[in-house]
Parts: structure tokens; sequence; C-alpha cells
């Protein structure tokens, strides 16, 4: 047994047989072979003799005793066995506040002493937390070539004193639970931590305590029997702000009491809690049936700011069931189509308050009208204007093509030089992206990327526009008039061995900004809908950012994302 900071007593006592039973998740059967078959068996998970039947060499079987799984092993076949890594925790108090120990840990067992498991726990990874659970991380590590000591700081790959450890496994881990309950009754009492790791066996108390920490109504949440919505607020606490710092929960979520049981009724996550939020603030009632329809279709009420002060909520959902009849495009791009419009039809002058205008019997038909005048009258925003906003643009583009381009004998990634090829793209295609800013902003920023979907055999041909973050996930792809057709589908391939590609070239700078994309994508939506954040031009005109980005979006596939 070993431990990277020499470790009292205490934990080496209690900690080892809780690692061995509950964290430790390989166990084996060890049986020594016998002319007509084995009768009992070492099993590691029981830590006893246990009769067994016709066992086989690396089979997979359950123990008779404990009904763990185990492989079942020959003692004269196997050598020394070393188990994959696995991850527990534990809290403790630690004056003035608690310290919460992350470990890695692993089995072992030594070629002809199976029958003594040794457990290495290596703690890599501490968090201190005062009485109001500020946090200061610590990792261990080689202090500047000086030795190995605890050093301030949030890192995960570093000489541990043992091996060169980057930390791959997942931070998601069992918690020791002998000292949670004195520690529930007072530093963690007002947090719920105790109570989600009840739910969550396999968790990582570090991001509760954070969501925690942004919205301390987490815990009220929690204790309410409120389970969908806790578990949404804890992946992403900014999706909610809670206006009421005291008071009842129903006060703090914005509803009233009955609302809140309508909540708990519904099992409702953050979308039902934004539609009865709307109920009461605009003094409505809204059926159940028609909340579910538009929460099923990705629709919040901040989706509907530009047409609900003329339309009731069933006459919305009439009108894009009438016009998504027929198109491909599902109901949210039907609501988008019908937004972009609008914003086209106010900038053009319209009077977007008469019933003809707002309410167009052929939504798409007039929005490709639409499209085509401005095209037409040369409304698009400019080259020389965008470099003059954005002055990064040009420098960003053309480093673009070495890390993002990529071909197979179908298909090609090819990336633009200078802002004009973004906008002749835009022009060809005839869709939105040479008639609005937004896309070059993130440019500018290096939030995502604007790249071109070709055919190989035909390189210069405008087929599919692309927006990707920095780590390779796909926003949006879209072709003319703002569309996907069905041959999107059989690009896709390309598409996920291009992002697989894109893994490989990554610099720890790109990582750094897809990790900052990807949290402004999902962390960011509900203060963008608190300040209206809105696209101001084409298809997308007047949709919240937020809204936009979630409706076309292709991630990295799993194993990429953990290798990243």
């Amino acid at each position: 047994m070993g431990c990277s900071d020499e470790a009292s007593s205490w934990i080496a006592k209690r900690l080892e047989k809780w690692l061995l039973r509950q964290v430790v998740k390989e166990h084996y059967i060890f049986y020594q072979y016998r002319k007509g078959g084995a009768k009992e068996g070492y099993c590691t998970h029981c830590g006893r003799m246990v009769p067994i039947k016709n066992p086989k060499y690396n089979q997979m079987g359950v123990c008779s005793r404990c009904r763990q799984k185990v492989q079942f092993k020959s003692v004269n076949k196997s050598g020394s066995v070393f188990t994959g890594r696995e991850t527990a925790y534990l809290i403790q108090r630690c004056k003035p506040g608690i310290i919460l120990r992350r470990f890695d840990v692993r089995m072992y067992l030594s070629k002809g002493n199976f029958l003594n498991p040794d457990i290495y726990f290596h703690e890599t990874k501490r968090y201190l937390y005062d009485e109001e659970f500020h946090m200061e991380p610590y990792y261990y590590g080689d202090f500047k070539n000086r030795g190995c000591r605890w050093i301030a700081g949030d890192c995960d790959g570093q000489w541990t004193g043992y091996y060169y450890y980057y930390y791959t496994t997942s931070t998601q881990g069992k918690v020791y639970p002998k000292t949670l309950p004195d520690l529930d009754r007072k530093e963690l009492k007002q947090t719920g931590l105790v109570p989600w790791i009840q739910k969550h066996p396999i968790l990582n108390p570090h991001e509760y305590l954070s969501s925690w920490r942004k919205l301390p109504v987490i815990e009220q949440v929690l204790k309410a029997d409120l389970p969908r919505l806790t578990e949404e607020l804890v992946q992403s606490p900014k999706q909610f702000i809670c206006r009421e710092h005291s008071g009842g929960l129903a006060k703090r979520l914005g509803i009233d009491n009955e609302k809140l049981k309508r909540l708990r009724k519904l099992n409702g996550g953050i979308s039902v809690l934004y539609w009865l939020q709307e109920e009461k603030k605009e003094n409505l009632c809204l059926s159940d049936e028609l909340i579910c329809w538009f929460i099923q279709n990705n629709i919040q009420p901040e989706n509907l700011d530009f047409i609900k002060d003329r339309m009731s909520y069933v006459q919305i959902k009439n009108y894009l069931i009438r016009q998504q009849k027929g198109h491909r495009e599902d109901i949210y791009q039907a609501l988008v189509t019908w937004e972009d419009y609008l914003s086209m039809a106010k900038r053009l002058k319209m009077d977007v308050y008469d019933g003809i205008v707002y309410r167009a019997a052929k939504l798409y038909q007039r929005h490709q009208e639409l499209v085509k005048y401005i095209e037409e009258n040369k409304l698009s925003v400019t080259a020389r204007e965008l470099a003059d906003t954005y002055p990064y643009i040009n420098d960003i583009l053309p480093e673009l093509q070495e890390k993002y381009g990529f071909s197979d004998e179908t298909y090609m990634i090819v990336a633009p030089e200078k802002i004009e090829d973004i906008l002749k793209e835009g022009q060809a295609l005839h869709h939105c992206i040479d008639k609005k800013k937004e896309y070059f902003e993130r440019i500018n920023n290096r939030e995502s990327f604007i790249l071109f979907l070709r055919k190989t055999k035909q390189p210069d041909q405008p087929y599919y526009t692309l927006e990707v973050e920095p780590g390779g996930v796909i926003r949006q792809k879209r072709t003319e008039f703002d569309r996907q057709k069905k041959d999107i589908d059989k690009a896709s391939a390309f598409l996920r061995k291009w992002q697989a590609e894109v893994q490989k070239r990554l610099t720890k700078e790109d990582r750094n900004l897809a990790k900052r994309s990807r949290e402004t994508r999902i962390e960011s939506y509900a203060a963008m809908r608190k300040k209206k954040v809105k696209i101001n031009g084409g298809l997308f005109a007047g949709q919240f950012l937020a809204d936009v980005l979630e409706a076309d979006l292709m991630e990295i596939p799993d194993a990429e994302k953990k290798a990243a």
C-alpha cells in the first residue's frame, strides 16, 4: 500500500478495506488447477475462499458469496495483475472549513501472492474550503525541480514522486462515507452535498460545490424533491439567474406555490420552470400539453419575444405547424425562418404589425424573396466595414487551413484566406453569413471559425458552410438559403473523420480556446437571454444566440472528446 502524502495510520486502516470493496471495480477469483475442475477459489472482493464450479481461465462470472462480477484466473497461468485506475474522494474537517481530497486508486496482485492484494492510493488533488466555501486548490508535484510537495494551483498533469502522472481517468468517483454524517451536521449542512452524494454514489464533489457556490438555491431545489431541475442546475448553474436571495423556494424560483406544486408534479427541469415563470409574469394559464409541445420543439418563452405581442401562444403553435408542413426542416427551424423574415422586413421598413406581413401565408417563399431583394440591392455587409470593425480577422484566417484543412476522395474542408472569401460564399449560397456581423465577431475573438465543406472533384464550388469551434465541434452546417438537405447525411462520416484528425493537431492553446468556447456555449445561455443578445440579420435575425448555437450542433465523438 502507498500514499503520495504520508497518510496517517487511521487513513490507511479505514480507507484500504473500503477502497478494495467499494472503489476497485475489477475483481478476480484465483483458483488452483485440479483434474476434474477446481472446487474453490479466492475472491479478491470477499477476501475469502468461495465455492466455484468448473472455472475456465479468463472466464467472466459472479462470486457465489458476494455476487461481485469477477474474472477467473488460474494461479498457475496468471502473472501479476494491476487493475485500472479509479477515483475516490475523502472529505475531512480542516479548520476553518473542510478539505476535499482526491485519490487515484489501483489494486495490485503479485504473482504467487494472490491472497494478499495491495491497494495503492495516491493523493493527487486537494481542495481547501474556508467557512464561506472560498476554495483554494493544490496538486502534488515536483516544485521547480526541487522535490515533490503540495503546490497551490489547479493542474492535473504532474510528477507524483512515483511516476509522471496525467489524470486521464474520470474525475467522477465514490466518496468515503464514514466522515459525512458528522460533517452534514455542521460544515456541509447548508450545501446539500451529503444528500446529493446519497443520490449519486459516483460523482465529483468539487463540481457540485462549485455549482452550489454560484447558485445556493440548488440546496433548496434538491431538498424540495425536484430531481430533474437539480441535475440541470448542478450541471450548468448559469442557466438560471436567481433574482431573490431570500424567502421560500417558490419566490426564489420566480413562481408561486401553486406553480411549484405543478413543477414538482411534472418533474420539470429548467425549461418547464422558464414557462411557469412566463405564466406568472404575463398572468397567463397555459396547458401542460402546450408547454410540453414548445419544450419538445426546443422553444423557450424568450424565443417568442419577436411575435408574442401580436399572437397568442396557441396561435403561434398553430401557425408554426402550418408553415412547417411540407418542409424538411423541423418546427424550431420554422421559427428561426419566421423570426429572420420579420427582422429583414423591419430592416426594409415594412409594417411588421400588419397581419398580412407578420403572418405571411407562405413564409418560406416570402423569406427567400427578401433575401434575394437584399442581395440585388447590395444591402449586405462589406469586407472593408468588417476589417475595420474586427481588425484581427485577416490575421486569423490564413492560419486556419494548416490546422483545419482536410480531404478524402469525396469531400474536403477548405478554410477561407480572407474576409472576401466568406462574403462570396454567403452570396453564392444565398444564406445569411454575408448579411450579418456576429460570425465575424466570433472569428475575431477566436470563439468559432468559418470553414467550407466542398466536394473533392469540385474544390471551387460552394457546397456547405460550416461554423466550428476551435476544438472541432461543428455548430452549424448550411447550404443554399440556410438549409440542410439530405445529402449532408452522406457527409457526416467524413465530418466525423475530420473531427478525429483535428484532435491530433490541436495545441494546448487550441484546447484552452475550445474549452472556453464550449463553456460559453453551454453555460452562458441564461445570461445571454437576460441581456437579450440576438443576431441582427440573415436567417437567424432576432433569434437568441444561445438557441441558434444549439440548433445545429455536431459534438466531438466521445472517444475523441476524452482524448482532448
